[in-house]
């Protein structure tokens, strides 16, 4: 048998130094671990795992008091945009927003079919009727792209910001429409972040903008 083995065995028969209690006192261990014993050795490995779980928990309540702050903001922007009168002020207040509590040096908004008011302003864009082949891909997938972008993606959504935009996050709305947010922080946004606070500020811009759009309509 060899080392391997011996190991797997042991591991099938836990029980196996309780039958042979002889065996333990001619185990050998490292010097390096302080331990003189097997039952010094045991609480050597203990320390050493109670000490990995606590520091796996003060990250784990780090994270936890982040999501928890990171909600606030979004119910805090959420409760601003619902209570927008016009598209303007929705526009003006996620822009305004994103870049005071969400750390966003560039924001832009790229919309299908903008409101005739949107036209002025300067972070909406409307959309060419021709899209490139990745952002008709981001559509499909319905998941925002967060991380660095090529120069290709980053000069078509951010046009001449491009060397203020270390990394971003584009959300796809349902309406067709394209939200961009732009930092100049290469950490801000990275791929495989969680995504949950955007895909839920697009839902809330998507369905408010609308909403103005029907009553524009129902007033005209």
């Amino acid at each position: 048998m060899n080392p391997e083995d011996v190991a797997e065995w042991l591991k099938d028969h836990p029980d196996f130094f309780i039958r042979h209690p002889e065996l333990i006192s001619r185990l050998e261990f490292s010097h390096d671990t302080g331990a003189a014993s097997l039952l010094e050795h045991q609480a050597v490995r203990l320390r050493d795992e109670n000490a990995r779980l606590k520091d796996q928990l003060r990250q784990l309540a780090g994270i936890a008091g982040q999501n928890e702050r990171l909600m606030q903001r979004l119910h805090d922007l959420t409760l601003e945009l619902s209570t927008s009168a016009s598209p303007e002020e929705l526009v003006n207040t996620l822009a305004g927003h994103l870049q005071r509590s969400f750390q966003a040096d560039t924001v832009m908004l790229w919309l299908t079919d903008p409101a005739p008011e949107l036209s002025g302003l300067d972070p909406v864009r409307t959309l060419p009727a021709q899209l490139p082949d990745w952002l008709t891909e981001l559509h499909g997938k319905d998941q925002p792209l967060c991380g660095r972008l090529t120069r290709e993606k980053a000069g078509f959504v951010f046009e001449d910001r491009t060397d203020t935009v270390a990394s971003a996050a584009l959300v796809p709305l349902k309406s067709g429409g394209l939200l961009c947010i732009g930092s100049s922080r290469e950490d801000r946004f990275y791929p495989g972040m969680g995504t949950l606070f955007l895909e839920l500020l697009g839902t809330t811009i998507n369905n408010r903008l609308a909403w103005l759009e029907e009553s524009r309509r129902k007033s005209a």
